[in-house]
């Protein structure tokens, strides 16, 4: 479901999108590699790659933005809600969400035929 959302995201910022391929990287021992998804459409080739520091620094900005030690932020979308896509991340939009009391944050870096494009920002409330 993931992998739909991804695709989705890239079908609204380049386009409609074909999938090609998608794959997760094995665990093991060491930390895990970022997940990264690739796709090609008539435009190109389109490769998303989970974007962690970025990721951690939503974390942060929406914990100090909020204010609130209680309130409880997740590094992941979960695949089963909708969630809101943008192409600059503020916590102000964050916070102003509709939803339940847990926010959920995910920054993806999009590159076409190899060059990097944007990063996209995903958020829901939970």
């Amino acid at each position: 479901m993931k992998r739909f959302l991804i695709v989705a995201l890239a079908a609204l910022l380049c386009g409609t999108a074909l999938l090609i391929h998608a794959s997760s990287p094995s665990t093991g021992d060491t930390p895990d590699p970022p997940e990264v998804i690739h796709f090609t459409d008539v435009s190109g080739d389109y490769l998303f790659v989970e974007n962690r520091c970025e990721t951690e620094r939503m974390l942060r900005s929406l914990q100090e933005y909020l204010g609130d030690g209680s309130i409880q932020i997740q590094s992941s979308v979960p695949e089963d809600v909708t969630c809101y896509a943008e192409s600059e991340w503020d916590p102000a939009w964050a916070a102003a969400l509709p939803g339940e009391s847990v926010y959920c944050v995910e920054a993806w870096d999009i590159f076409k035929n190899g060059t990097f494009q944007k990063t996209a920002y995903q958020v829901c409330r939970t």
